[in-house]
């Protein structure tokens, strides 16, 4: 019975190795649109922020136009 049918192996016709594959991750299939994607994440939140930090302050509200009546401070003379 030869060696290899024993598990054994052969020193003149040594085994050659076998590639194991390994299935490619997302990242690693589709990483240009990751990348595209990242980039544009990142444009669209610096904008939003420069666009709340750089909003015009609003205007202060109008002045109440109410009319008061100054009440003297001495009572009327009493006819």
């Amino acid at each position: 019975m030869p060696r290899s049918f024993r598990g054994e192996e052969s020193p003149a016709h040594p085994q050659p190795r076998l590639y194991q594959y390994k299935a490619r991750s997302v990242i690693e299939e589709y990483k240009g649109l990751a990348v595209l994607f990242a980039v544009l994440f990142l444009a669209l939140a610096a904008y939003f922020v420069k666009s709340i930090l750089a909003a015009p302050k609003p205007p202060p509200p109008p002045p109440q136009s109410v009319y008061i009546d100054v009440v003297p401070k001495e009572p009327a003379p009493v006819r």
